[in-house]
């Protein structure tokens, strides 16, 4: 026979009954509240000259940030120093995780009376254990059933209270422990193969940029002789490094002089009664630096004749042709045919190489680097907060040309560098994945899981 729990209404502070709580695991279950006390703060009044940081807590148990600096006079509202090693909240996104033990870094750095903090009982629970269970997402299901509000965005709140009143399971500390290494393990590794991957980058990419012999001038001193250009001479601005210019080992040609350039076309607007072919299409986000991202192909219908035109070919350069980042406005990838029939949106520019002077692989990376990448966010125009680049200023971006053979030699030793990079990056990603997953399997599955 079933069992109805009745409640009043007046005492509902959810949409849920009271009493929505974690029943997966066969550990002890206990009430947070005698695993946590809140800590109860004076508000801290700030100099009006003072600089004052403000933290912030990330989402999904990604830790405890300074997210801002104010000078006293621009604080409103009451604020309070967080407290090194305490458990920190935030209330309106408990639902998405966001708890954090406080790092001792961040002693003097104040939050709002949104940030609630409480001290761990450590002689019944490690606080390490107890931060990634509040950043579960079992735990996360649960906040969400009791936090109240009208909006889940903005207005979705964790009452003190009602954390407090949550149960959670809590094996034997030594278990606790056990549990908090094996997972501190996995996150250490995958920290440790991000670090090195990253350092596999930066030196392919010195490697490759010094061998094409990049050396960059030193800035001209306002004691030295000072070029004066007319303003129409000047392509925009901020141009970067008119004091300075890149030597390279052999003489660069305009990118068009070796391959045909050519813009997408604009997708039809939703509504529109479009006539043709139907065609996969690469937009903006799919061109990623050195590499595609086909998760998300959309199809368009266009004329047939412009699919013709517009249809990919193994080798192709694609390029960024507009984007909210200067910093990634021209980035570079190649099609390798993986789509039959694809073509381009405006959007993105096609590169496709004519001579076999120029090596697809090393345009991709001499495109992708630094100075290969400065014409670009030199040459970009910007329109309501967007950066263009189009298919002229593509065309003439400069591209060295050194011997076939070489340009074959560099690009493979910087591609395999970044191939290495992304398996211990897709490695890293994979670890964290486990440390979640065992972790949860041990304290909210069985008891046996956490004990084996």
């Amino acid at each position: 026979m079933s069992i109805v729990q009745v409640a009043p209404f007046k005492v509902l502070t959810s949409w849920s009954p009271p009493g929505s709580q974690i029943h997966a695991s066969d550990w002890p279950m206990v009430q947070m509240s005698e695993l946590a006390a809140e800590i109860k703060m004076a508000a801290h009044a700030p100099a009006s000259d003072e600089i004052v940081r403000f933290a912030g807590v990330r989402w999904y148990g990604n830790g405890i940030f300074v997210r801002e600096e104010r000078t006293g006079d621009q604080v409103i509202g009451k604020c309070y120093p967080v407290v090194p090693g305490a458990l920190i909240y935030n209330r309106l996104f408990g639902w998405k995780s966001a708890f954090a033990l406080v790092p001792p870094e961040m002693a003097g750095v104040m939050v709002s009376n949104e940030f609630p903090q409480f001290r761990i009982n450590d002689e019944v629970a490690d606080p390490e254990f107890v931060n990634p269970v509040c950043g579960s997402e079992t735990f996360a299901k649960v906040v969400l059933s009791r936090s109240t509000g009208t909006t889940a965005v903005s207005r979705n709140r964790l009452r003190v209270q009602d954390f407090l009143d949550l149960v959670v399971p809590l094996p034997p500390l030594v278990v606790q422990h056990r549990v908090v290494a094996d997972r501190n393990a996995r996150i250490a590794e995958a920290e440790r193969l991000l670090v090195d991957s990253a350092k596999r980058r930066e030196s392919a990419w010195i490697a490759f940029e010094g061998a094409l012999g990049v050396v960059t001038a030193e800035p001209v001193g306002v004691t030295q002789t000072v070029s004066i250009a007319r303003f129409a001479g000047l392509s925009r601005w901020d141009a970067e490094a008119l004091d300075s210019e890149t030597a390279l080992l052999y003489p660069t040609e305009p990118l068009d002089a070796l391959a045909d350039i050519r813009l997408g076309c604009q997708v039809p607007k939703k509504g529109a009664n479009a006539s043709g072919v139907t065609r996969p299409y690469l937009r903006a986000a799919t061109v990623q630096r050195g590499r595609l991202d086909l998760s998300d192909v959309r199809n368009m219908t266009v004329p047939q004749a412009q699919a013709e035109a517009l249809v990919l070919q193994a080798g192709d350069l694609l390029f960024l042709e507009g984007s909210g980042s200067l910093q990634e406005i021209g980035r570079c990838a190649i099609w390798e045919g993986q789509i039959e029939r694809c073509i381009h949106q405006n959007s993105v520019v096609r590169g496709r190489i004519t001579s076999d002077r120029l090596v697809p692989a090393f345009a991709m990376a001499w495109f992708n680097s630094t100075p290969g990448s400065a014409y670009f966010r030199a040459q970009a125009t910007t329109t309501s907060g967007l950066f263009h680049i189009g298919a002229g200023k593509t065309a003439k971006a400069p591209v060295p040309v050194h011997p076939a053979a070489v340009q074959v030699e560099l690009a493979e030793a910087l591609w395999s560098e970044i191939a290495a990079a992304e398996t211990d990056e897709a490695r890293a990603t994979t670890l964290r994945a486990q440390a979640a997953t065992e972790f949860d399997a041990a304290v909210f599955g069985k008891a046996q899981a956490g004990a084996a």
